[in-house]
């Protein structure tokens, strides 16, 4: 424990004292200059909070800091009530990872009961967690996340894609081509973890307000090499998910089609910039009818993303006809279905790829 740490279970007075004030969390958080899953877990003895911050909880409900130990007069603080303003508010977050002295919290919920992890899950992702947060604090290489969270969101497609063009400014890679996103993200305070999930779910996301970074889950089965652009693809959905999460002050939100929509148009975005596919596509003067199967392989696989997202991209961008978008989409989803979501197409290595790019234009006779 801290040296400057409160040894003292404490998370009951605070809460009644914030009662006594006819305060909700969020507005104690605020007041204090934390988020709302900090306020949490110090509420809920998580936590300890340090002198400094005790003094400032205690400034802001107007008492000492001596007050603040022992419950408001007249109150038990086993049988603190909770008011009808109050008792929506403090739910305990969506699905949360006790590792050690501090607590990892969900940043997305559904409405699906199913989606609750279960208790085995939980204990095992809890211990994958406290693995790594014991040699990170060994090697003291422990980080806040640095990405723009105070950046304003509108949860709309073009505010994705303006989300993703500020993350790439952001990191300093501009409109390049990222082949390893996990690795870039890395240093930027995210810790990505693996998992072996029961059900069919291929990632989860966890907020630490102690440390004020996230850990990302990924499914072991996404380890294949064959899964790399699924991979990445989910791993950015997941930072979408962060950023939507901050958005909301630091609580876990629940996810709908809208944030769905969102967070795909901002993971394809980022892995297809309007500006880099443009250019590629211009300067092998492809029209729209002009696309063939072996091309539109070739060229995902450049930019490290499914056939099926690099489809979609091109409609978007009006760099390939809906008669061809079309054929591909059911090519694509065929051959999903027959290969257990495994990405169509193989390795090029030819000394010049715009020549090898050509050459898969001409074999269908789209050029000759």
């Amino acid at each position: 424990m801290k040296e400057d740490s409160c040894d003292f279970k404490i998370g009951a007075f605070i809460k009644a004292w914030r009662q006594k004030r006819n305060l909700i969390q969020k507005e104690l958080a605020a007041r204090t200059g934390m988020d709302v899953t900090q306020m949490w877990s110090i509420e809920n003895d998580r936590n300890s909070p340090s002198l400094r911050t005790l003094s400032r909880i205690a400034s802001a409900l107007q008492v000492t800091v001596p007050q603040l130990m022992s419950p408001p007069e007249g109150c038990d603080e086993n049988l603190i009530p909770y008011s009808s303003r109050t008792k929506e508010c403090e739910q305990p977050p969506f699905n949360v990872l006790h590792v050690a002295d501090t607590d990892l919290i969900r940043i997305m919920r559904t409405d699906d009961h199913k989606d609750i992890l279960n208790d085995d899950t939980l204990r095992e992702l809890s211990e994958t967690a406290t693995k790594a947060l014991s040699l990170e604090n060994r090697f003291h290489t422990s980080m806040p996340t640095a990405l723009p969270f105070s950046l304003p969101i509108s949860k709309s497609e073009p505010g994705a894609r303006q989300l993703a063009l500020a993350v790439r400014a952001h990191c300093n890679i501009g409109s390049a081509i990222v082949h390893n996103v996990l690795a870039m993200f890395e240093p930027y305070g995210i810790r990505i973890l693996e998992a072996k999930f029961t059900d069919k779910r291929e990632s989860i996301a966890f907020y630490n307000p102690q440390y004020q970074n996230f850990t990302i889950f990924l499914s072991k089965l996404l380890k294949d090499e064959r899964m790399r652009s699924r991979r990445q693809f989910t791993f950015l959905s997941e930072i979408g998910r962060a950023f939507l999460f901050a958005n909301n002050g630091f609580k876990s939100y629940l996810e709908t089609k809208l944030s769905r929509r969102f967070i795909h148009h901002f993971a394809a975005t980022f892995l297809l910039p309007d500006t880099t596919v443009t250019m590629m596509v211009n300067s092998l003067h492809v029209a729209p009818n002009d696309w063939t199967w072996e091309l539109l392989l070739r060229l995902k696989d450049r930019f490290g993303v499914s056939a099926q997202i690099f489809n979609i991209r091109l409609k978007e961008l009006s760099l390939i006809s809906r008669k061809r978008c079309d054929e591909f989409d059911r090519k694509i989803k065929a051959y999903y279905e027959n290969n257990n979501n495994s990405e169509p197409g193989d390795t090029y290595e030819e000394l010049s790829y715009r020549l090898g790019d050509l050459k898969a234009i001409q074999r269908c006779g789209a050029l000759l």
